[in-house]
This record gives C-alpha cells, structure tokens and sequence, in this order.
C-alpha cells in the first residue's frame, strides 16, 4: 500500500473529513496553498510604532505620493472610516474622516502629519449656517437723481471657510427699502460659529427683484467672520451671482462610514438614513434617503452603493446624489458586524450569521461560504466580532471568540479556507504597494507576510480509509528545510470498541523512516508541522514500497 500527496489544498470544514476531494486539508494553518506547494507565510514584519495609546481598530495609509511604509499612519482606538476628498485639482490631499462617538472631520497634509498621533489635526466637517437675522437699517444716499428705483429688499449672509466653502444662508432679514447709492447698516449678525471649523469669512447677499417679479439673493461682500457689523453703500446693478441654490448644511453630528463614490460625491450613514454630500463639495450634505433598517454600513462597488444593515439590504445604482435610491434587495442576511463589510472583485462582502455574505453588482444576494462552512461552524468564529480586509484576490477574517484569537483566509476562486493563529486589531490593504498592513501587536504596526523568518505551517490531511486493517510502517515528508514534525493518527478496532493510536516524529530528512508497526487500522490522517515549504507526503506499508510507483 501506497499513499501519496504532492498537491496540497485548503480547509472545506462543511465537509466530512473522509469526503474531502483528494489533496484537501481537514486542517491548513499559516499556510500559503496558492502554487500547489505547502509554504508557510512569513512573520509579519515590523515596520513601525503608532502613538496613540490603548487598543487600535482602524488604521488609513496618509501620503499618497509616499513609498516609505513607516508613514503616514492615521491611527484610530475607535472603529473609523477614512478617505480621500473628490476635489478637482487638490494638491493637499484634502481627507475626510468619520469615527465612533465623534463628528465627521476633514484634515490635509497642512494638518494631519505634524505629529505622530495622526491625524494630529483637522476641522469640523460642514459649514454651519449662521443662527442669528442680521438687522438692517437704510441711510439714504445723496444722489437725487428720480430714474434710480428703490427696491424691497432682504439681506442674509452665510459662513465661509479658508477653504472657500461656503454654507447655507440664515434667515433673511425683515424687508428693507433701498435704491443704489443708499448705505446699508448690518447690525446683529453671528461671529465665527462656536467648535473647530476652517471659517475666516462672512458673504452678504442683498435680494434684488427681476423683470419677472422673483426676488434672488445676490452677493454683495464678503467681510472677515468676526464682524458682527458692516456698513457700506449699495449699488443695486453691481451685485454679484446668486446665493448658491442648495442648501450646503453640514452632515449631522452622528455620521458614520463615510466613502467616496467615483462620481465625485461622498456617502455616509446616520441611523436609518443613507447621507450624501453635494458632488465636488464634500462640505455639503443637502441629500439623504431613508432606508427601513438600522444602518450597519456600507461600501461602493463600481458605481453602486450597498447598504447594510441589522435587517434587509439595499442597492443604490444612481451615479447622482440626487437619484440616489437605495432599493431592498431579494434575500434576508443581516449584518452583524461593521468592521467586516469589504469589497472583493465583484462583490461586497459582509459577515451575516449564516455566513460571508456577497452581493454582487445585479443585486444579487449570496452567502459565499455555504459551501465551505455550516453555519454552526461559522457561528463558532463568533462572526460579530469579525474584522474583514481584501488582499491578493482573498478575503482576510479575524475574529475573536472570547478565549480564541486568529484569523480565516478564504479564497473563493478555489473554494478553500485557511487558518492564521495570527490576531489583527487593524489592517489596510493598501492597493499601491500590493501589501496588507495589521496592528498585531499594542502600538505596533507590521506588514503581513514579509519578514525573513517563517510562520510555523500545520498541515493535516484529510481522512484516509483503506480497504482493510493494515499496518503503514513506513512515510517519507519532502521540505525544503527541517527538522519537521510528522504526527500519524490512526483508529484500530477493538474487542471493546475503537482505540486513537498516534505517532509522532521529528523528521530530519527527506530519506524515508519507519513507523511504528504494531498495529492495523483502516481509519488514518496526517500531520506535518515545520517553517519550509511543503512538497510531497508518502505513506507506505515498507520502506521498499515508498518508492514504489
């Protein structure tokens, strides 16, 4: 008898171990299986330490013209979503961040990276509208000329950031009557709002009425923000463009996963209700639609938005935060845990508790792990506690039970699972570098997979059955380096019922060895454990019989 593996696939824990297709894995941990070959993946490597004390969650790579790994690391001890600004022509790499228990911010390279608790700074997120009515009383100007026609007009103003955002206007003001050459007197108006906005400016607008009878409010000038007064002479056929026509209000205050949409607007969640910002101007929130669910989270998937939940589902496939309507999708998986919503090639990828769920860009809802787990064996993951990131075309899980720690790697190209007694807290898959970041360690980030030392690789394989009882005296284990370990774990029968027979050695060479030979089983498994490469695995009943073709 001769029984030989040289192809070496992944876990299918749904199946049973003595029906697994050949070459499968009833365990594989930190094993890369991506050529054939058993490798085990290389430690993490260091690459530098973040400030900020206490657990991180949510790392974000800063510096997008940057090759240096060590930095810039935003570093968040609270979940967090990060991302870069839709503004035309930015050399400062203008960001915009949301994170648990705090209001949206905006910070750029002039502010985020002049310490190593990054973003060190930033700005309040909006530009609030003013809450007072100015108060206007008319001087009446010298010209006496009798064709200049007075007019009834109202004032308001707005707030404008360094930036040259500006916000909505406030209440206008009680009519007045004025005619070109009367001097306004402003009186009453707010000074800079209260909390950590980027405002320096105030815009006055004067309503003026056309041919058609509409009165429009039309700039007539801008004052520092900390003028509460303004005088200065009106002139009726110089006024400038028109108060901008939506209403440019700031996200609310509780605004989560904030994303960017490819065509130009932002995206954010603030309980049942699907945010979106005006396009090209990320400091204005005009838009929302409400879904029937709490809010979990969400993703962009090409020029959809998907949207999950604690109940259904929805799809919005508008380019227009205008449009934009989220529709319920077919199919009831909840999501159970924000942090493991991801995007994987077609798909958005979330963890329901049935399993990974998909949802591809017809709206087609899938649990994408229904052949590889039972949902018995997924729950047992704990998949509230998940935390999910894409990298290399497969999806990287970390969870933690309460007394287990890891991680799962799922490729769904080949259907197969892999294990890691690695335990992240925070990853980055950043696509520029084609590297995966983690938080493994307080306060330390690491890159996945890129020291010199190897991980210790296990390897078990599926459960093999004889025809009859017999004796396997003999294996041979190829790696590219040793000393390995081979476990052989083998059921006898018994006059009193079955026996667990295992065997373990240390291997030092690719030369066959014996095994113990004083039994006969039908029931047998394998395991090897080592930091080299893993290429063939022989069994035999002899040592002459290992070669035996």
């Amino acid at each position: 008898m001769r029984l030989a593996q040289s192809v070496f696939f992944g876990m299918r824990p749904r199946i049973a171990a003595h029906l697994l297709p050949d070459n499968y894995a009833q365990k594989a941990v930190n094993t890369r299986l991506w050529s054939g070959d058993a490798e085990p993946f290389k430690q993490p490597a260091y690459v530098t330490d973040l400030a900020k004390s206490g657990t991180i969650v949510s790392i974000y790579r800063f510096g997008k013209d940057l090759d240096d790994d060590t930095r810039y690391w935003f570093q968040f001890t609270t979940d967090a979503d990060v991302t870069l600004g839709p503004i035309p022509d930015d050399t400062s790499e203008r960001t915009y961040y949301t994170q648990a228990g705090q209001a949206p911010m905006v910070t750029d390279s002039t502010l985020a990276t002049t310490d190593g608790l990054m973003p060190s700074s930033g700005y309040l997120l909006g530009i609030p509208t003013p809450t007072t009515r100015a108060g206007v009383t008319v001087t009446a100007g010298d010209d006496d000329d009798d064709t200049v026609q007075e007019q009834n007009c109202v004032l308001a103003y707005t707030f404008v950031s360094a930036w040259g955002e500006e916000g909505a206007p406030c209440e206008v003001s009680d009519a007045f009557n004025a005619k070109t050459g009367d001097t306004l007197n402003v009186v009453s108006m707010d000074g800079a709002p209260d909390g950590n906005y980027n405002i320096t400016l105030k815009r006055l607008y004067v309503s003026i009425t056309d041919d058609s009878g509409t009165a429009t409010l039309r700039f007539w000038k801008e004052i520092p923000v900390g003028s509460t007064t303004y005088s200065d002479t009106l002139d009726l056929t110089l006024l400038g463009e028109a108060v901008p026509e939506n209403a440019m209000i700031p996200p609310p205050d509780d605004m989560f996963g904030i994303m960017a949409h490819p065509a130009g607007f932002l995206v954010g969640f603030s309980g049942q209700r699907v945010m979106r910002s005006e396009t090209y101007k990320p400091y204005g929130w005009p838009y929302f639609s409400p879904v029937a669910d709490e809010i979990v989270g969400g993703a962009i998937l090409g020029q959809a938005t998907i949207i999950c939940t604690k109940g259904s589902t929805y799809m919005a496939t508008q380019a227009d935060p205008i449009t934009f309507v989220p529709l319920q999708l077919n199919g009831w998986q909840p999501c159970v845990s924000k942090r493991s919503i991801a995007v994987l090639g077609g798909y958005v990828v979330y963890a329901s508790p049935d399993g990974l769920v998909g949802v591809d860009q017809n709206g087609t809802l899938s649990v994408l792990t229904d052949q590889l787990m039972t949902r018995d064996e997924w729950q047992a993951y704990k998949p509230e506690s998940m935390m999910t990131v894409t990298h290399d075309g497969r999806v990287f899980i970390f969870y933690d039970t309460g007394t287990v720690q890891g991680g799962l790697i799922i490729d769904l190209s080949v259907g197969q699972i892999v294990l890691t007694d690695l335990y992240a807290t925070a990853a980055y898959a950043d696509g520029r570098r084609d590297a995966l970041f983690l938080v493994v360690e307080t306060g330390k980030l690491h890159k996945w997979d890129a020291d010199d030392e190897a991980m210790t690789l296990t390897y078990q394989s599926k459960q093999l059955i004889a025809e009859r009882p017999q004796n396997l005296g003999a294996a041979k284990v190829v790696a590219d380096s040793y000393p390995v370990t081979f476990t052989l774990d083998a059921v006898i029968e018994t006059t009193t019922g079955t026996k667990a027979v295992q065997i373990t050695k240390t291997v030092q060479n690719a030369r066959g060895f014996r095994v113990r030979g004083d039994y006969r089983a039908r029931e047998y498994a394998w395991t090897v454990q080592g930091a080299g490469k893993l290429s063939e695995v022989i069994l035999a009943s002899t040592l002459g019989n290992l070669t035996a073709q």
